[in-house]
C-alpha cells in the first residue's frame, strides 16, 4: 500500500466523529481502520526485522519503544521471521490485506512441521495468502491447521500420539498485577477429561450461588467461576466424575452407501474411533438419532413441562448433539461453556421441554436477558435472532460434527 493510500484511508478515518449517524459511512471507516491497522502490522514486522539486523536483544528494544510487554515484541520479531520466509505473505500484509492474526496462525502451523512438511507448507504461501485476504484470522487458522494436517497424512492414532508428547503446562508471575498465571496444551483425550470435570465441579459449586468476588461481566464472571472449579479440583474439596462424557450421534440424513447412518460423536476434540472405544471402557454409550434438525430418537426424558426450571442430564446430551457451540450464529464458544437457555422464558411461563431450549454462551446469554436480544426457533432447530436496531439474523438447523 503506498503513502498515498495510507494518508487517503486516514483522512476518510479522521472525517468520521461520533455524532456520525450513517451506518453506511461507520461501516466503511471501520474497514478503512481495519486495514490501516493490518498496514501497520507490516511496517511493525519491517521494524522488527531490521532492529534484529542491529540488535543482540531486537525484543527488548521493540518493547521499550512501543512500551508493549516483552512476550509481545516477541511475537513481533517470530511475525518478521514468518514474512521473511513466506514473501507472499509480506506482500498481502503490506497491502493491508491481512493482520498479524493471520501471519501469526501461519507461523504456528510452520513451528509444527519439520523438514519437507515445513517447505511444502511455504510452496502452498501464495495459495494460502489469498485465502487469509479473504477469511477472518479464525477460519484462517482452521484452513491453514488443516492444511498442516494434511502434510502430516497420519491415520489419526499416531497423531494423537503426537499431542500426548506435546503437552505443556507453563507458569510464571506477572510483572504487571502480580498475578501468578498458567497456560497449557493438552491433547485432546486429556482435554477432554479435564474439561469435564472442571465443567462438572463449576456446576456443582455454583448453580445455586455464587461467590461475592464473581465480576460483574458475565464473560469475566464464568472466567472467574472456572478458576474456582480449578482450585477446588486441586484442593480436593469437590470430588467430580468425568461429566459430560461423549454421545454417539447418527445422522440419518446422511447416509454412507452400504453403510447406514453416519456417526459423530458429540465432544469438543478429534479423537480416532479406536481410542473412543478404549475411552468407553465396555460402559454404554448413550445414541442419539437426528435427522433434518428432529431428534427421531434420544434416551431419557426429554420434556419436564413446568415440573423444573434446570435442564436434566438427557435434553443436555440432546443439545450438544445438534450444537457444537453457541446457538447465535456465529458465535465460537463451545458447548461446555454455554448456558441451557429457554427461548420462551421460564418467568414467562416456558416450558423445559427440548423445543424450548438451546445453548447460549455467558455474553449472549447476557444479551438476550438485558439488551432486549430475542431468539426464535422453528421445528427444525432454524433459529432467528431479532436485535434491537432492527436486524434479524437467521441460521439453519445446527451442523454436528465432533470438532
Amino acid at each position: 500500500m503506498d503513502r498515498a493510500t495510507v494518508v487517503e484511508l486516514a483522512e476518510r478515518v479522521a472525517s468520521i466523529d461520533a455524532s456520525c449517524a450513517d451506518r453506511a459511512a461507520l461501516v466503511a471507516a471501520a474497514a478503512h481502520v481495519a486495514r490501516l491497522r493490518r498496514w501497520l502490522d507490516g511496517r511493525q514486522a519491517l521494524l522488527a526485522a531490521a532492529l534484529a539486523r542491529t540488535s543482540s536483544f531486537p525484543e527488548k528494544a521493540l518493547a521499550d519503544a512501543a512500551r508493549s510487554s516483552l512476550r509481545e515484541a516477541e511475537r513481533a520479531v517470530e511475525r518478521a521471521r514468518v514474512l521473511g520466509d513466506a514473501p507472499a505473505f509480506a506482500r498481502a500484509i503490506d497491502d493491508g490485506l491481512v493482520g498479524a492474526a493471520h501471519v501469526d496462525a501461519f507461523g504456528r502451523a510452520l513451528r509444527s512441521l519439520d523438514g519437507p512438511q515445513r517447505q511444502a507448507l511455504l510452496g502452498q504461501a501464495e495459495r494460502l495468502a489469498l485465502v487469509a485476504g479473504a477469511t477472518d484470522p479464525d477460519e484462517f487458522a482452521k484452513t491453514v491447521k488443516a492444511a498442516a494436517e494434511r502434510l502430516r497424512a497420519d491415520d489419526g492414532t499416531d497423531r494423537l500420539e503426537r499431542q500426548r508428547r506435546a503437552t505443556r503446562l507453563r507458569s510464571w508471575v506477572d510483572a504487571t498485577d502480580g498475578m501468578w498465571r498458567i497456560a497449557g496444551a493438552f491433547d485432546p483425550v486429556t482435554g477432554l477429561a479435564l474439561a469435564a470435570r472442571l465443567a462438572a465441579t463449576k456446576e456443582a459449586l455454583f448453580h445455586d450461588q455464587q461467590p461475592d468476588t464473581c465480576p460483574a461481566d458475565p464473560i469475566e464472571r464464568d472466567h472467574h467461576l472456572h478458576a474456582l472449579a480449578l482450585i477446588a479440583l486441586t484442593e480436593g474439596t469437590r470430588s467430580t466424575g468425568a461429566g459430560g462424557g461423549f454421545t454417539a450421534v447418527l445422522d440419518a440424513n446422511a447416509p454412507v452407501a452400504g453403510q447406514g447412518p453416519t456417526v459423530e460423536w458429540g465432544i469438543p476434540v478429534e479423537i480416532p474411533a479406536s481410542v473412543l472405544a478404549d475411552l468407553a471402557g465396555g460402559q454404554h454409550i448413550p445414541a442419539v438419532i437426528v435427522r433434518g434438525g428432529v431428534v427421531l430418537h434420544a434416551p431419557g426424558q426429554l420434556d419436564l413441562g413446568r415440573t423444573t426450571r434446570v435442564a436434566n442430564r438427557a435434553q443436555r446430551r440432546a443439545l450438544r448433539a445438534w450444537y457444537p457451540t453457541c446457538a447465535v450464529p456465529g458465535c465460537p464458544v463451545h458447548y461446555d461453556r454455554c448456558k441451557v437457555q429457554h427461548v420462551s422464558w421460564w418467568r414467562h411461563g416456558g416450558r423445559t421441554d427440548l423445543a424450548n431450549l438451546v445453548p447460549v454462551c455467558e455474553h449472549h446469554h447476557h444479551k438476550i436477558h438485558d439488551e432486549g436480544w430475542t431468539i426464535e426457533v422453528a421445528a427444525d432447530r432454524t433459529l432467528t435472532l431479532r436485535l434491537p436496531d432492527g436486524q434479524v439474523l437467521t441460521t439453519g438447523p445446527p451442523r454436528r460434527q465432533a470438532a
